[in-house]
């Protein structure tokens, strides 16, 4: 049996092995993320959740005192993030089908005989297509612009949706990023590209790493804060079983 608690503080534990060298708990929703390396044991693993105990009620703590989250309801008028800034949804009836951003307005358009639970399915659908190809091709431009600069070079960088990481590294070099991403001021999207192109480098969180990430990104420390404390609204959900938009 192991000795990793099942259940901490009302967080379900998930504990996630690899080849890091440092430990490191996040709290994603309902869940205690404890990142390890790979060689340490349950043992280890269930003192650093009891050493760590303060921080994590601390953080549930924190957590209570949100707001409640509204669902989205997918109308005119509701606000979108989209780096770091926010734009007013417009739904319109139409042929041309799908969302564009025009003159600050992100324009929705559905076809006149979708209403109801098939619009709002319509336009959810529609706005997580836009923010993917917007974040591909932001994060393209931005991957490429940092790893001439860093004397990288990726073998390829795509999008996808993480439940709890804003971007990976494999030993192939292939990056990809957390589409969601795309919501958070430039600086701070500029500061996950960095992150993730200096894995090519260092394939860990050593020293060697940081300081590296710190040459391109003085204030990258900042941006990692900002990143804690606004994760939830960045990747929070319209409704349950349904991508995350707001």
């Amino acid at each position: 049996m192991s000795a990793i608690p099942q259940e901490l503080l009302g967080l379900r534990v998930a504990v996630v092995r690899s080849l890091r060298r440092t430990a490191a708990l996040h709290i994603v929703g309902s869940e205690l993320q404890v990142r390890v390396p790979a060689q340490l044991g349950d043992e280890r693993v269930a003192a650093l959740l009891q050493q760590k105990r303060p921080w994590i009620r601390s953080k549930v703590a924190q957590l209570q005192q949100l707001p409640p989250h509204r669902p989205r309801e997918l109308v005119s008028g509701e606000s979108f993030p989209y780096l770091g800034r926010h734009y007013r949804l417009k739904v319109r009836e139409g042929h041309a089908v799908g969302v564009c951003l025009s003159g600050g307005i992100l324009r929705a358009t559905v076809r006149p005989r979708e209403q109801g639970v098939q619009r709002r399915a319509r336009i959810r659908y529609y706005l997580e297509r836009w923010y993917r190809a917007r974040a591909l091709e932001r994060l393209r431009e931005k991957a490429d612009r940092f790893a001439r600069q860093m004397g990288v070079t990726p073998a390829g960088v795509g999008v996808r949706a993480f439940r709890s990481r804003w971007g990976s590294c494999d030993s192939q070099g292939q990056v990809v990023f957390n589409w969601h991403i795309i919501k958070a001021p430039h600086p701070v999207v500029d500061y996950v590209v960095i992150h993730e192109l200096a894995h090519l480098v260092h394939p860990n969180h050593s020293k060697a790493f940081w300081l590296l990430v710190e040459r391109h990104c003085p204030a990258f420390g900042l941006h990692r804060t900002w990143l804690k404390d606004q994760a939830l609204r960045l990747l929070c959900t319209a409704s349950p079983g349904q991508p995350p938009l707001c």
